[in-house]
């Protein structure tokens, strides 16, 4: 039936530019997506999960240097070739039928108990202005998968700050502070361990500052999973 359909509405894989032949995984080919295996050997840094140079034993110069707020951020993989097309894709083209494989990926990852899912935060002007929030997709298809409860309204961001990618590394470190807001969920306590879920981490500076001041307001253990992780910060 897909054959037939893009006979009629040819749709070119913007990974290898063949046809797509599979709407799960559309636009991309089935042999593209399937190429986005997670690969446990990278080796990583064992805080953050930037991919280590072969001299480097468990952790990079800057979490030995200062650790985060976060105990560990899991990364599915590097931010370059497939992986990085389907996250621009749903991020910027606004292809949200591509959260679910997405999101399907993240739960793939060896990820530890927790009691709930938090997504990073857009700004209410930013919402308007992209008309979703990525990352709270990506909670969503992740929740189901491992049957932890999402909570979006947990972490808020009150004002908009400059986009990091946008910004040099100086200025991302420093971008978010004071950006986001804990708000506790009404007649219950903040649950005690949490994951943050976002789509790519630079320098962790936005993931660092949500785990700050969920810790400050008296979550004990943050964690953070995302899909990809850029080479270098």
């Amino acid at each position: 039936m897909w054959k037939i359909f893009n006979l009629i509405f040819p749709s070119e894989c913007p990974s290898c530019n063949g046809l797509t032949d599979n709407l799960k995984y559309a636009p991309f080919c089935s042999d593209c997506w399937q190429s986005l295996n997670h690969n446990p050997d990278t080796k990583r840094c064992l805080t953050c999960g930037i991919a280590l140079p072969p001299d480097y034993a468990f952790k990079c110069l800057t979490c030995i240097k200062e650790s985060p707020h976060y105990r560990k951020i899991y990364v599915f993989g590097d931010y370059e070739g497939t992986l990085k097309t389907a996250i621009n894709l749903l991020k910027f083209e606004k292809v949200r039928r591509l959260s679910r494989p997405l999101g399907r990926l993240l739960s793939c990852l060896p990820l530890p108990p927790v009691d709930v899912i938090l997504p990073v935060p857009l700004s209410k002007k930013r919402l308007i202005l992209r008309g979703f929030n990525q990352s709270h997709l990506l909670c969503d298809i992740l929740s189901r998968e491992l049957s932890i409860p999402l909570e979006p309204n947990i972490l808020v961001k009150p004002r908009d700050i400059q986009p990091q990618s946008l910004l040099s590394r100086a200025k991302r470190l420093k971008n978010p502070r004071g950006a986001f807001s804990v708000i506790s969920p009404a007649k219950r306590l903040l649950p005690r361990r949490v994951f943050i879920v976002d789509d790519v981490m630079t320098t962790g500076a936005t993931i660092n500052e949500c785990a700050r001041v969920l810790l400050r307001a008296g979550v004990k253990e943050v964690y953070g999973a995302v899909l990809a992780r850029t080479k270098s910060d």
